[in-house]
């Protein structure tokens, strides 16, 4: 399989890359990034580009599932107008110019809450961005909600690090229902998606975080 990943620099798709290149199921990786990757592997085609030119740049890359792991935070973006174009905008021409280019599946790392009826910025967003994904004529579709992500990322963030130890020991506290708040490792989300693209399901698929958890 021929995999794109945008949002390649971050926790998960950091992940991501180093799974798919240890994988002989995977024969390309496209990774569309706004600076140069760490690893380097044959299998990798690397393109680093201002994303004010992903359209043209999407439509051109050659695969057979997208994945969107793009984001930001609101210390590093905090003007709504400019969050909702990097989590939003960059994401919907992605997966359109993918769609276009003959990408049959859409893989979006979402998060937990996200809901388009909440009044609060951040869950109504990303449900927005759900919303419109979903619409598209993708073969397969896949949204995963993620909880507080864990791991180490490749800057640091302090409120996130303090975030990380205080769910490590409130995690246990949170069963039945409450399971799927628990914090999770972005490791353990790149691994189940892993897992689905290698399934070569049709239709739409959604997963909570409790749900993202394989052995």
């Amino acid at each position: 399989m021929k995999i794109t990943i945008l949002g390649g620099s971050g926790l998960i798709g950091m992940h991501l890359i180093k799974q798919a290149c240890a994988d002989n199921y995977f024969t390309k990786i496209n990774v569309i990034v706004r600076r140069p990757l760490a690893t380097k592997d044959p299998k990798i085609n690397e393109l680093v580009i201002d994303f004010a030119d992903l359209s043209s740049v999407i439509k051109e890359t050659n695969g057979d599932a997208l994945i969107c792991t793009l984001g930001t935070t609101r210390k590093k973006t905090p003007d709504k107008k400019s969050y909702r174009e990097i989590d939003l905008t960059y994401t919907l021409i992605s997966a359109k110019g993918a769609l276009e280019n003959g990408h049959k599946q859409v893989h979006l790392v979402s998060s937990i809450g996200a809901n388009e009826k909440s009044s609060v910025f951040y869950p109504a967003l990303k449900g927005e961005i759900e919303r419109l994904i979903s619409e598209l004529s993708f073969n397969s579709t896949f949204i995963y909600r993620p909880s507080i992500l864990i791991g180490k990322r490749e800057t640091a963030r302090p409120l996130e690090w303090i975030s990380q130890r205080i769910s490590s020991l409130i995690n246990p506290l949170l069963i039945g229902r409450l399971k799927k708040y628990r914090s999770i490792s972005g490791e353990k989300v790149a691994k189940k998606i892993i897992n689905e693209l290698k399934k070569n399901k049709v239709g739409k698929h959604y997963f909570e975080s409790n749900e993202l958890e394989i052995s």
